[in-house]
């Protein structure tokens, strides 16, 4: 079975988030484009198979036991070149910061406020990722997506981009951006800045997945936690980051089953039914 699509079987899923938590992997495919990602889905059809899309695995939680769905990673997604001025195509697979690289070695604008998230294009504009007041959804045209058998365009105006939130049903293969012409140098600065506030305010250099909850109606979780003095908290190897109270992080032996453990603690005491920004598989 998927025997022309490059594969990895019984694979530490460690490796493929940056959580660095998860058991063994029964197999993960990398298609090379949308004809073997066809083929895929085909298969994993005609088997019963259920599979998981992985971007980049900086918003995901894998089980601690063994996980028997077929991951389809699209790593190999990696094209992005600009199509006419200031609109950059981006393929899912490529990360931001390749992608932030690129728009600099282009003198395009805009983007800045993502570099240094480890996250896939795919992923970010999946949950409309953001950071500092601004969002991807701002800055999109149109998303490839392949859905029941098909490559379809949807426009902007077609996406129910809210926060964190896109709506988006189909596996997403790229995405049109829109740009603004800049200064080299000074996109450059500018990405460097906001890598150095994530390095002084977030766990930057511990294992985790970012946000564990959504911010709603104005309700910030972080400060919600922070005010409860739960910082520090620890079960397992999973902790409240010290730095930041709405991150949780690996010290490096932490088990999806600590983190659970964890995010089932911090409802509990703020008596918050917080929604989850990152992908439990667990």
């Amino acid at each position: 079975m998927f025997d022309s699509i490059e594969k990895l079987e019984d694979v530490c899923l460690k490796d493929f988030c940056t959580f660095k938590i998860g058991g063994i992997g029964k197999i993960i495919l990398f298609p090379k484009n949308v004809l073997e990602l066809k083929s895929v889905l085909k298969e994993c059809k005609n088997n019963n198979l259920k599979y998981f899309i992985l971007g980049n695995g900086s918003n995901v939680l894998f089980p601690d036991y063994y996980f028997d769905k077929v991951i389809i990673s699209l790593k190999n997604f990696n094209v992005v070149k600009v199509i006419r001025q200031n609109v950059v195509y981006a393929e899912s697979g490529v990360n931001l910061f390749a992608l932030n690289k690129f728009l600099a070695d282009n003198s395009l604008a805009g983007l800045e406020f993502s570099f240094g998230i480890p996250a896939s294009v795919g992923g970010f504009v999946y949950m409309n990722g953001g950071a500092f007041g601004q969002e991807i959804s701002n800055f999109v045209l149109r998303v490839k997506i392949f859905e029941n058998g098909k490559v379809k365009w949807l426009s902007r105006k077609d996406i129910d981009f809210q926060y964190r939130h896109s709506g988006i049903s189909g596996i997403i293969l790229g995405v049109e951006l829109k740009l603004q012409s800049g200064d080299k140098k000074n996109i450059i600065k500018k990405q460097q800045e906001n890598l150095a506030i994530r390095k002084e305010n977030q766990p930057y250099n511990k294992f985790s997945a970012g946000s564990i909850f959504k911010r709603e109606n104005g309700c910030i979780p972080a400060k919600i936690i922070d005010t409860m003095g739960l910082k520090g908290v620890k079960i397992g190897g999973a902790e409240i980051s010290k730095k930041h109270a709405g991150f949780i992080v690996n010290n490096g032996d932490a088990k999806a089953i600590d983190v659970i453990a964890l995010i089932q603690f911090i409802k509990h005491k703020t008596h918050m039914n917080f929604e989850l920004e990152i992908v439990v598989l667990a």
